[in-house]
């Protein structure tokens, strides 16, 4: 367990396996409520999915000829699989695996039961059951070991770049080893990929709900308001403040993409953890039961 993280005590495998339980039945509820949303056209539905991740999947050899795929090529391989499933199916899977990543995501740095209830029933879990982008790559990345991780954070660059301030020496040099290998061999493999991902990004003009700081405050309030986390997250190798801090230094983050930075803050601070799901719940959830009224 993460000494620094916690108000939390050692959790007992019995709570493991119902937080694993409780993971999956949220994930089945909250995938169910999208197909729903889906079926009645009530709002756009795992769009990213449809148009972008699982065509290409199916073309792994070059899947920067899908508009609007800018991620690297890797991304594309890991989710080949997928992309040979029904879209239903897939976006079922990937929401469960995702659910049961995060839940071990949690434990692992110091939370419980708790903190992974109070996330997975949030508005943040719930929009991310709809919107179902690929950031259960990036939580994969915090959970297997640092040195591997470089490849996985490199998928969306923007959720969680600041783990690396939690690094130690070693850490850094053998995950910059890995990086610039997995960098070198993919690059032979997918010649140019890095202009072809600029071209993509390029020509990616909507960028509506950004809740980055950066775009919400002076950039000279956020980057110093980022520093502070981060000079914390250097000094005591604590990866919660490292990830926190990454949010500060981004220019665009999207609401679902919040999702792995506020499990890792309910781990530190559950309260108000759960005052902010409470506080989204009333506000988007009035909205949408509101929506819902009048259609």
């Amino acid at each position: 367990m993460n000494k620094l993280a916690a108000p939390f005590p050692l959790a007992m495998p019995s709570e493991r396996v119902t937080a694993l339980v409780a993971s999956q039945v949220l994930a089945l509820v909250w995938w169910g409520a999208a197909l729903q949303i889906r079926a009645q056209e009530l709002a756009p539905v795992w769009i990213d999915q449809e148009r972008i991740f699982m065509p290409a999947a199916r073309q792994v050899i070059n899947p920067f000829q899908v508009g609007w795929y800018a991620n690297p090529p890797w991304a594309a391989l890991i989710l080949a699989p997928f992309g040979l499933l029904p879209l239903p199916v897939a976006t079922l899977l990937q929401q469960c695996l995702y659910f049961a990543i995060l839940r071990a995501v949690i434990f692992k740095f110091g939370g419980g039961l708790k903190a992974a209830l109070i996330t997975l029933t949030s508005f943040i879990a719930f929009d991310t059951a709809i919107e179902l982008n690929i950031d259960w790559l990036v939580a994969f990345a915090l959970l297997i070991p640092p040195a591997w991780s470089g490849p996985l954070l490199l998928i969306k660059p923007q959720v969680a770049p600041g783990y690396w301030l939690s690094f130690k020496p070693r850490q850094w040099a053998y995950g910059g080893g890995v990086l610039l290998a997995a960098l070198l061999v993919s690059l032979v493999i997918w010649p140019g990929w890095p202009l072809h991902m600029r071209d993509q990004a390029a020509q990616i003009t909507e960028r509506s709900h950004n809740l980055a700081p950066m775009s919400m405050l002076p950039p000279v309030v956020s980057l110093a308001i980022g520093a502070a986390f981060a000079w914390r997250a250097v000094r005591r190798h604590d990866p919660i403040m490292g990830v926190l801090a990454g949010l500060f230094f981004v220019p665009y983050i999207a609401f679902y993409s919040l999702l792995i930075p506020f499990a890792l803050a309910v781990i530190r601070w559950p309260r108000i953890g759960l005052l902010i799901s409470l506080a989204l719940w009333l506000i988007y959830g009035g909205v949408l039961g509101y929506g819902l009224l009048v259609r």
